[in-house]
């Protein structure tokens, strides 16, 4: 198994999990659509929209999780050729899966809140930019650091490899 492999393992593991969260959303949202069947209104479509996100996400996730471990590992590595895998590299993998897990997880309810601030101003609903900040403040700052985790994992390794060793002589070679 490669370094690469394991990667792509991590992706899939996570697109198993959006999956199952939009399936898990899927099911209160159709829920409340189904006790609030006689107000079938756009907003019941949006709603259901949400969950379709997470779900969408996690398939496109599985599908290209191999094209997104050769992003997350540079060069690749076969562990069964006697080339241990090294802690920075176990910690690059799972920076990098979190990142991604930080902007699946946000995506789609950007897009919710943005679509309900959509529909708000098609019915003449004045809307300041103090809203949309509140509404989407939290969202729009767990895509940009969950895209900042993604592509500057490397460097946390490196930040964190630092901090460990910060103080500490380091022992000479003869």
């Amino acid at each position: 198994m490669s370094n690469r492999e394991v990667a792509s393992l991590a992706c899939k593991i996570l697109s198993i999990y959006m999956i199952i969260q939009g399936i898990n959303v899927s099911t209160n949202v159709l829920s409340f659509a189904v006790a609030m069947s006689h107000q079938m209104t756009r907003e019941n479509l949006l709603n259901i929209s949400y969950p379709l996100m997470y779900i969408l996400f996690g398939v496109l996730l599985w599908l290209l999780s191999s094209k997104l471990s050769v992003v997350i590992v540079k060069k690749e590595t076969h562990f069964n050729d006697g080339i241990r895998i090294s802690a920075s590299d176990i910690q690059r993998i799972a920076f990098s899966v979190l990142g991604l897990f930080f902007v699946g997880n946000s995506l789609p309810r950007l897009v919710s809140v943005i679509a309900i601030f959509y529909t708000k101003s098609s019915r003449g609903i004045n809307i300041s930019t103090a809203e949309i900040l509140l509404g989407a403040g939290g969202d729009i700052t767990q895509l940009i650091v969950g895209l900042w985790i993604f592509l500057s994992s490397k460097g946390l390794v490196n930040f964190l490899k630092a901090i460990r060793t910060a103080g500490l002589k380091k022992e000479e070679e003869d």
